[in-house]
């Protein structure tokens, strides 16, 4: 902020995406809403995912469409043309939403400086702050709201501000889906890309082991709308022995969010869901091989997690963990297979259910 010691009239917050993302920013939203009680608060969020958080009262939702062409970035400047974004805040260094930054007129531009700054994102502020390496993705977003707000204590993110409430009608919902059972697992099978998507005979034979070890929970299939997802979610339940419950493609965010809340744990790889369960105080067991889990894990549950980053790193970069950049994607198809169906078991077993 130009200047800390005076408190703005506006905040405009900008993140457009992607899910995970935008639940783990939530603790940086609930600071900046503490330290500025009287601010108007906007958060220009992708209007796909805007609903998951419209019962978070601490801002204003503002669901646009992300740019994708020169055309929409031309209409983005003319549907701003009169307006102010106060001060902008940008959690997000693609370069989307680097030239929506640029594009966007405010009093103050305010963004990431190193380690973390991408795609030459500080160019695009009026402040670049850095910030301490090998954060987690929340404790990020977090240090840069306290680097505006002035603060220097040391600070703990709650539980609290971790959570998204989830409205009635959502809850209602998810109640009538899961009347049949008291107890559930959820398994949402597929990431964003198959690097980070576990094996489907690997889902198979774990869903006909807890048919075995935990019979009196029933598994649930969760998932987006997204072909590949629900192709795989019908292919997982042909080929089981005994029949589970598949609501991929069947859920909005919301609902799903609600389904989650009520499930006793969501098993998943590296995808918005497990964040979904994470900020509904669900139990989760994350499977984690190409992404570095204290980086982009479940916060508050990485111990609850199976981690072979390590394992990966050697075997396909030649490199120790230590060696590769903070936020390296390891790029292979393979690695997520070298996630045994028993370490799942084992993990599922020390949580106690």
């Amino acid at each position: 902020m130009a200047n800390n010691k005076t408190v703005p009239d506006k905040i405009t917050i900008l993140r457009l995406s992607a899910i995970g993302d935008v639940l783990m920013l939530l603790p940086a939203v609930r600071l900046l809403k503490r330290q500025f009680p009287e601010t108007q608060i906007d958060w220009l969020i992708d209007r796909p995912i805007a609903s998951l958080l419209s019962a978070v009262s601490e801002v204003n939702v503002v669901a646009i469409d992300k740019p994708r062409s020169l055309n929409d970035y031309w209409h983005l400047k003319k549907q701003w043309r009169n307006k102010n974004a106060g001060q902008l805040i940008s959690f997000q260094t693609s370069l989307v939403s680097n030239l929506m930054m640029a594009l966007l007129p405010a009093e103050h531009k305010t963004g990431f400086g190193a380690p973390y700054s991408r795609e030459g994102h500080h160019l695009f502020t009026d402040s670049a702050y850095n910030l301490p390496p090998e954060l987690h993705q929340v404790e990020i977003f977090f240090a840069l709201a306290k680097k505006f707000s002035g603060m220097t204590e040391d600070l703990k993110i709650s539980a609290a501000d971790l959570s998204l409430p989830i409205h009635d009608q959502d809850k209602a919902w998810a109640t009538k889906q899961l009347q049949s059972h008291t107890k559930w697992i959820a398994i949402n099978p597929m990431a964003s890309t198959q690097e980070k998507t576990w094996p489907a005979e690997s889902y198979v034979s774990l869903i006909q082991e807890l048919n075995k070890r935990y019979s009196e929970y029933q598994v649930v299939l969760t998932g987006g709308t997204n072909v590949k997802e629900i192709e795989l979610g019908l292919y997982i339940q042909s080929q089981l022995s005994s029949p589970c419950l598949n609501l991929i493609g069947k859920t909005s965010l919301n609902q799903l969010a609600a389904t989650l809340k009520q499930v006793n744990l969501l098993i998943s790889p590296d995808t918005g869901p497990l964040h979904l369960a994470n900020a509904v105080a669900t139990l989760v067991v994350g499977l984690y091989a190409v992404t570095r889990l204290e980086y982009i894990g479940p916060y508050n549950q990485l111990h609850n997690c199976i981690n072979i980053y390590a394992q990966t790193a050697q075997r396909f970069m030649h490199k120790s963990a230590n060696q590769l950049p903070w936020q390296k994607k390891i790029p292979s198809l393979e690695a997520m297979s070298l996630i045994s169906v028993e370490q799942v078991l084992n993990k599922i077993h020390a949580l106690k259910l």
